[in-house]
């Protein structure tokens, strides 16, 4: 039974590192520009290239030789030949063998294969981008509130009032930004990232005046208060209301708008993991000894953590790609010109082109279901360290 179970992670890890590469190689594995060409002794690659003048299986002359990509089409490209759906193992009207749609066409007459390539890429990358951003909100805030709880963290009234105007300051600006100027996400949460850490640094500075009355900061109160606030509220009503503040269809906007619904779930298994942990007798001498209270966090919970982590990221992973395919589906937040999964399926709805529905449905199942086989392997593995 082990055996199987580690020939099963190991089969899920190589699933894993495929998908990674299709989605990483998606231009140079589906596209109508040449990855190579000789010509009268010289060498160049079209597909590195900004000008795509050797597009729609053009050469560049007779006398040069190039290597075309495995799928020659690119997602956009429409074959008016073989419009209205033709089928995988349907008669196509093509000019050699390399020009066959090997997974068929969707209605408009675009390559599947290639859909499926580009569509990788693009699950992968909204899904791994929402959860960066998830674990960058969510597990400090749950280090802080399980280490310092109710009771470990003091502020004074004049530093609270300094730090709050500038954090809602900050982040006022920072929507600002976002939503008139279109800044770049990352910029965004950069912003975000220093905006709070000022503030912590301000209040932390009130501190040292001593004539001020200290009182209690209940971190974990407040924590606690936002995500049951995020668990009373049904994760549509959310989606679309998040949704409808990005008037500009955009990948990043989904990507932060899935980090915006994760990152609660991350805070409160990493806060519960860090209280047990800060019970230890070792996280005990630490403070007996004098080590600072970061120290203490990055260096002796935060590592003793990463298993549990390494799991919650599997299937945060994993419910991130299927939102995101569920967000395609329903026709939101990303540009139309953008290939998913979803919209794959959405156009398969009809089920006269099964096809539109099999081979998406099965990419995201196998997909979900490698990810789910490492969490449990990962789960399976930290709990038998903590038996023996």
């Amino acid at each position: 039974m082990a055996t199987a179970k580690t020939w099963l992670y190991k089969g899920s890890l190589y699933v894993i590192v495929t998908y990674l590469l299709v989605a990483a190689l998606a231009p140079f594995i589906a596209n109508d520009t040449p990855l190579a060409c000789y010509c009268d002794g010289d060498v160049s690659f079209p597909v590195l290239s900004d000008d795509k003048t050797h597009s729609q299986h053009s050469t560049l002359n007779e006398k040069s030789a190039c290597l075309w990509p495995l799928i020659t089409y690119r997602p956009g490209n429409i074959d008016k030949k073989n419009q209205t759906g033709t089928g995988p193992f349907s008669a196509q009207d093509i000019e050699s063998l390399r020009h066959r749609h090997w997974l068929g066409t969707d209605n408009l007459g675009r390559d599947v294969a290639s859909g499926m390539v580009h569509g990788t890429a693009t699950a992968l990358k909204i899904g791994i981008l929402s959860l960066l951003f998830a674990f960058i909100l969510g597990v400090p805030a749950g280090l802080l509130s399980g280490y310092y709880r109710n009771d470990k963290l003091r502020i004074n009234l004049p530093g609270m009032v300094a730090s709050l105007f500038i954090f809602m300051v900050g982040c006022f600006f920072l929507f600002f930004e976002c939503l008139v100027h279109r800044s770049q996400p990352l910029l965004f949460v950069a912003g975000f990232l220093v905006t709070g850490s000022v503030s912590v640094y301000v209040a932390a500075l009130f501190l040292r005046i001593k004539k001020w009355k200290t009182y209690h900061f209940h971190f974990d109160t407040i924590l606690m208060k936002l995500i049951e606030l995020r668990k009373s509220l049904p994760g549509l009503f959310i989606l679309l209301s998040l949704a409808c503040i990005f008037t500009e269809p955009s990948v990043w906007n989904v990507v932060l708008i899935i980090a915006l619904l994760g990152w609660t779930e991350i805070a409160r298994y990493t806060r519960a993991e860090t209280m047990a942990v800060s019970e230890e007798n070792y996280i005990k001498s630490a403070e007996v000894l004098g080590l600072t209270s970061p120290w203490i966090l990055f260096r002796h919970i935060l590592p003793n953590i990463l298993p549990t982590l390494a799991v919650i990221a599997s299937f945060s992973l994993a419910g991130a790609i299927l939102l995101e395919s569920t967000l395609s589906f329903l026709g939101i937040g990303l540009p139309v010109e953008e290939v998913t999964w979803g919209k794959m399926l959405a156009e398969g709805r009809s089920m006269r082109s099964w096809w539109l529905v099999f081979f998406p449905g099965l990419a995201i199942f196998i997909l979900i279901l490698c990810l789910s086989n490492i969490a449990d392997h990962i789960g399976r593995a930290k709990q038998g360290k903590l038996i023996s």
